[in-house]
């Protein structure tokens, strides 16, 4: 290493450089500018779409919270009536998205709501109730009686004469509810906001990753420049793989996880609109930029900092670092962490295999043709 007195001139920094620092800085600025220019073109084809792609981006949470529901419900059905729930019957609350409900209903009304003789016999239950949805429209049916001296409607049950004796249990299977709740009233605003970023971030990468990779090829020999075409298209192939991998695969299970989790230790789940959406959003883009790590390796081999024999000799080292990074860049849960992790392994070893299937030929300035 050289010291402060062997470099005389700052130039001395790029002697064996085809491009002096102000070169560096202007190539800089061009790339920056690209970079910019690029993600303003997707955030404008992004944000009309924003609305839409909130809609969708809940859509593994709809599942989720269905089928969270529906495993609830069954649960608890059969341990309170010590019967199992028939297959037929499960499929029916899985296609029309119901969860069970046990509520005790005083008898005289329920009788007066479906139009049933009070002199009925008492063995009202849910074998003898129509569906739950006649229920329903029988009680909307029902007028509504205006108390005297107002000209609001109120409901004139007295409360005073209800029975306990006549309180009767029934079962109702209501609609899942499976909408997030936003806190304030930005949210929603702040998460269009997001939604379009990262929908036009992934529309301009082509031209960000272009822009990262010229200002690279800018500094290298014009024999070098061709891997800059090798590069770029498999850098936006691992971006969008792993942001795909993300979303459509690890994202799932992921929720699963967090609900049943929840469950176990008796907390009801009711997901927030921002923290749901900040998470939904970004995960997929960590895992894209993650995934460049089979060309950074290879990057760092090229530039002489690193060779392929440091990185087979300290494979369980980067292993190690791999799982850390995983844990930091992921939700604090074990089934996001896994889902980076294994992959990024996978991905270090490809990157050996690129170090060393592509390797340097004579002097160091003398790169692989990929043609």
């Amino acid at each position: 290493m050289k010291t402060p007195s062997q470099l005389k001139k700052a130039d001395d920094l790029f002697e064996k450089s085809s491009m002096s620092f102000g070169d560096h800085l202007e190539a800089l600025r061009k790339a920056l500018v690209w970079a910019f220019v690029s993600l303003g073109i997707g955030m404008l084809i992004g944000m009309p779409l924003a609305d839409q792609v909130v809609n969708y981006i809940q859509t593994p949470l709809r599942v989720a919270l269905k089928r969270y529901e529906n495993d609830r419900s069954k649960k608890e059905i059969e341990i309170k009536t010590g019967q199992e729930v028939s297959k037929e019957f499960f499929g029916w609350m899985q296609a029309n998205g119901r969860y069970w409900q046990q509520v005790e209903v005083d008898v005289a009304d329920l009788r007066a709501a479906l139009g049933m003789p009070s002199d009925s016999p008492d063995g009202i239950g849910t074998t003898n109730l129509p569906p739950n949805e006649a229920v329903a429209a029988k009680v909307a049916e029902t007028p509504p009686v205006a108390s005297e001296g107002t000209e609001d409607t109120k409901d004139t049950v007295n409360i005073n004469q209800l029975s306990v004796d006549r309180l009767r249990k029934i079962a109702l299977f209501l609609p899942i509810d499976t909408k997030t709740d936003a806190l304030g009233m930005q949210e929603g605003f702040m998460i269009w906001l997001k939604a379009g970023f990262a929908l036009g971030f992934i529309i301009s990468s082509p031209g960000i990753f272009y822009a990262m990779w010229t200002f690279v090829a800018a500094g290298l020999y014009p024999h070098e420049r061709r891997y800059v075409y090798f590069f770029l298209p498999v850098s936006v192939g691992l971006f969008v793989g792993g942001a795909c991998l993300a979303f459509f695969f690890i994202f799932q299970f992921v929720i699963d996880f967090l609900l049943k989790f929840n469950d176990s230790m008796g907390i009801n789940a009711s997901p927030r609109l921002t923290d749901y959406m900040s998470f939904a959003i970004f995960l997929p883009l960590g895992f894209g930029i993650a995934f460049q790590l089979p060309l950074v390796m290879l990057v760092l081999e090229r530039l002489g900092i690193m060779s392929v024999k440091t990185y087979i000799s300290q494979w369980r080292a980067a292993i190690l670092i791999i799982a850390f990074l995983s844990m930091i860049l992921t939700p604090a849960e074990v089934t996001s962490m896994i889902g980076m992790c294994v992959p990024l392994i996978g991905l270090y070893f490809l990157g050996i295999g690129m170090c060393h299937w592509l390797p340097r030929k004579g002097s160091p300035h003398e790169g692989y043709d990929p043609k």
